[in-house]
């Protein structure tokens, strides 16, 4: 069984890289790194701007790290035909259980210590806290975490006692009590919460072999895991194993029902009803829009907020690019009385219709913050404009005329 996990690590983490490749490419790695050297300058800045004792700085806090112990799901790598095949070693695959915890501990510990990392500046301006206080915090959010993942192992079986895989009370429940006393009270009282509840967890753990497996949860859950994988790789890439599903969005109607039916209208009218109906295409645009908006409301300065605007217009439009041949594999399509010329041209209207949709609201949350730069207010405007012309009618045709001929 160690070797079966370790046989499935080595295809997990290659297709990971696969993947890893196409989205840390060239041009978002120097985004990234222009990104991220604006928000740690703007971090840097607002922590000047703050003093000790400020009543709103722990609750910050704790739900900053209560957000942290949420990262990071049990990694089993099961299949779906494990249920079948896996079933007459049942007993043996506690064994492969162990490693998958192990693997899952690993990356989770990574993700503890670096939001640590990024909160001890602030907590230490906001709070009077020692280096010892720090450490103690880090070895809290570490056994909460651990805590956490074997709670996930207990749900894999169907285990008498019930309370060991208790999701409100080992997620949630506990790590907002243990990270409050921490911050609150005292540092040790909250470690020692956190490690009272991990030994309830590992209770009864060596004998979790003499039950039987919940197979159907064991996998929903890994197929959850991966589908959310999946869909932050879909940001950046076509993902073949995401299927999408259709969903009609009714509110939407008096919006669509203005495209007249006619027959250049032929494309506009299934992107504009594709796009929308889509769940994964209209997801995808919905949580890139809100993870924007999200970003621009909490940065300040002249250059920044226009760079981040334009880097999320661009992302999403980018994402868009795919549909334009999402009825290419229908043969009906081919039928139609209509040209690529109306294709293309329907395309474009769609996507110029979405972006100034989402310029729009970034506009909004770049000049609400940034209101007395009028470079700031007048540059995203500008930008944004020029920037949306230049993406749907110069690149987009050269991008698609190079994409037909590579298909």
């Amino acid at each position: 069984m160690r070797q079966l996990f370790k046989q499935r690590l080595v295809i997990h983490l290659k297709e990971m890289m696969k993947y890893l490749r196409l989205v840390f490419n060239d041009y978002f790695v120097l985004a990234l790194l222009f990104m991220i050297g604006g928000l740690g300058y703007y971090y840097s800045n607002v922590l000047k701007t703050l003093h000790t004792g400020l009543w709103w700085a722990p609750i910050v806090a704790i739900a900053i790290l209560l957000v942290s112990v949420q990262l990071g799901r049990f990694a089993t790598l099961v299949e779906d035909p494990d249920y079948v095949f896996l079933f007459p070693q049942e007993a043996a695959f506690f064994a492969y259980l162990k490693r998958a915890f192990h693997y899952s501990l690993g990356l989770a510990i990574a993700v503890q210590v670096l939001f640590w990392v990024l909160l001890m500046p602030f907590v230490q301006v906001t709070m009077q806290t020692t280096a010892t206080d720090l450490y103690l915090l880090l070895a809290t959010l570490i056994i909460l975490k651990v805590t956490w993942l074997n709670t996930d192992f207990a749900r894999k079986y169907r285990l008498n006692n019930r309370l060991l895989s208790n999701h409100f009370l080992f997620r949630f429940l506990i790590p907002v009590v243990s990270i409050s006393l921490s911050i609150y009270l005292n540092y040790w009282l909250g470690l020692a919460l956190a490690i009272v509840a991990l030994g309830i967890s590992y209770y009864s753990r060596r004998n979790w072999s003499r039950y039987p497996i919940d197979w159907k949860v064991m996998i929903d859950d890994e197929n959850s895991r991966m589908h959310t994988v999946y869909q932050f790789f879909n940001l950046f890439t076509d993902v073949p194993m995401l299927q999408g599903s259709i969903r009609r969005r009714r509110y939407l109607d008096g919006i669509l029902g203005r495209i007249k039916l006619i027959p250049k209208n032929t494309y506009l009218y299934l992107y504009a009803h594709g796009i929308i109906r889509d769940n994964e295409m209209s997801g995808l645009y919905f949580r890139l829009m809100v993870i924007g908006t999200v970003f621009l409301v909490f940065v300040k300065g002249e250059i920044l907020p226009i760079f981040l605007s334009l880097l999320f217009v661009y992302l999403i439009g980018f994402q868009l690019i795919p549909f334009y041949f999402h009825f290419s594999d229908n043969v009906f399509v081919h039928v139609y009385p209509i040209t690529d010329q109306y294709q293309m041209k329907s395309f474009q209207r769609v996507l110029l219709y979405m972006l100034s949709i989402v310029s729009l609201i970034f506009a909004i949350a770049v000049i609400a913050v940034n209101f007395s730069s009028l470079m700031t207010v007048v540059g995203v405007i500008v930008a944004e404009a020029l920037e949306i012309w230049a993406f749907v009618y110069l690149y987009i045709p050269r991008r698609l005329a190079r994409s037909e001929r590579t298909r």
